[in-house]
Formats: C-alpha cells, structure tokens, sequence
C-alpha cells in the first residue's frame, strides 16, 4: 500500500511521457532524490498542467511505495516559478546546471531537509546575483564540502604556511595547496597566484544567504569552473560534464 507524502521540492527535469503523462526527477525536502509520474497532466484542465516544469519550486503530494522505482504524484502546488530566472538567458544556465549535477551526484533517497534549504537559497542567489558565476563557484565549493572532500586554500598541505604572496599549487587529488617552497619539478598541478588564493579563502568563507551580494572584477589567473568541476570529477570517480553550461553565450 502507498504512503501518501507531502513535501517541498525542486523539480530537477521533466520529461514527457506518452500523450498525457510526465515523469518528472524533483529533489525533495522528505524523501530526497526521487524520479515520479504526473498522470495526465497534459489533459485538457489538468491541475497539475504547468506546475512540474524544470525549476519550479513546488508543494507536491507523493504516493510512495518502497518497493517500485516511479513514484506518483497525486497534487502539485506552485511554490516560485522562477519566472524572471528562466528569462535571463546569462542567469538560466548556472542554475540549470546546479539541477543537473544534483542529479548527476547524488543518490535516489538521499534526504537532507538542511540541504535542500541549502539548494533553494542558491537558486534564489542565482536569480538575484549581479554576478551569478560566483554563485555557481560558490555552489561547487559547498557542494564539495557536502560530499565529503572539502578543498582547502587556508595552509600549505605539507608545511602549513599560512601566506602565499609567491603562490602555490593546487592539489587536486589531496585538495590542498602547495607552497612554493614545498613545491618541486612532480607538481603538475594549478598553479595560482595570491589574488586567486585570496579571493577562495573569503568565497568559501562567505554567508550561503547573502552571496549573492558578493562581487569581483574577475582578475584571475584560472579558470574556477574547469578548476572546481575537475576537482569534483577526481572525486565522485566519474565525468561530470554539466551540459547545461554550454548554454553560456
């Protein structure tokens, strides 16, 4: 017998299912990462028509059974459409690729009420941010420490200097820096200058509901992106190639 849930949740994709029906990936705030049918949902007067679009915010009811894959949604109320996030085509990918690496990353009943919080805050950010890449830098560095190997730009790995006004280099696999001192002709690493270094230490400092607040002139000498999401690929042990970043004009 199915157990009737209610529950917060992000609608990561939505897929169309035959003639009336979708099946629609959501994060949840109770059950976590769950995958779901909306029965007839393209019908003619459907109450669900319109409200399991990707990046909806939503209020759902799920018919769950532990023992079938495809949950049921029974009711979905809108929540926030995000309505001027899907508009703006230089905001739209950032977010659409958080959606997608939650799906990529986590595992199906994964519930955390605290992270999914943590998820809706960066969506938000992301739609009032003057400078959204920093919030999707700032997702990836969180989302790292979330999962267990958070990087750290505060100390050398071997010597722990706390100063690098000469540099260091990053340690993908270790997650730490390398002073130059420390640093001999093996490392193959990032290698990043003190204004990089400078600028990680206060982004990963930096409050989850106000960093949207945070701005730069962008003066670096890496690119954070490709930085960060190969730093995610060493240790989740797969590709994570975020399709919707080629969206990015």
């Amino acid at each position: 017998m199915s157990e009737l849930i209610k529950s917060k949740a992000l609608v990561l994709q939505s897929i169309r299912w035959h003639e009336t029906s979708k099946i629609v990936t959501l994060y949840t705030k109770e059950l976590g990462l769950i995958k779901a049918i909306a029965r007839g949902v393209y019908r003619k007067n459907s109450v669900l028509a319109g409200r399991l679009e990707t990046l909806n915010l939503v209020q759902v009811v799920i018919a769950q059974k532990e023992t079938r894959d495809l949950q049921i949604i029974t009711s979905a109320d809108l929540l926030d459409p995000f309505s001027e996030l899907k508009a703006d085509l230089k905001r739209l990918p950032y977010a659409l690729a958080i959606m997608e690496m939650i799906q990529k990353v986590l595992q199906a009943g994964q519930k955390d009420e605290i992270f999914f919080d943590f998820l809706e805050q960066m969506i938000r950010s992301v739609s009032l941010a003057r400078q959204p890449l920093i919030v999707f830098w700032y997702f990836l560095l969180k989302f790292s420490s979330y999962l267990g190997f958070k990087p750290d730009f505060s100390v050398c790995f071997f010597c722990h200097k706390k100063h690098f006004k000469q540099g260091a280099f990053f340690l993908l696999k270790k997650g730490g820096l390398v002073c130059m001192a420390c640093a001999d002709s093996s490392f193959q690493n990032l290698r990043l200058n003190e204004n990089d270094i400078s600028f990680l230490q206060r982004l990963q400092q930096y409050p989850y509901r106000r960093i949207h607040e945070l701005t730069t002139d962008f003066g670096f000498s890496v690119d954070f992106t490709a930085m960060l999401l190969q730093y995610l690929n060493i240790h989740v042990g797969h590709r994570l190639k975020l399709e919707s970043l080629n969206l990015i004009g």
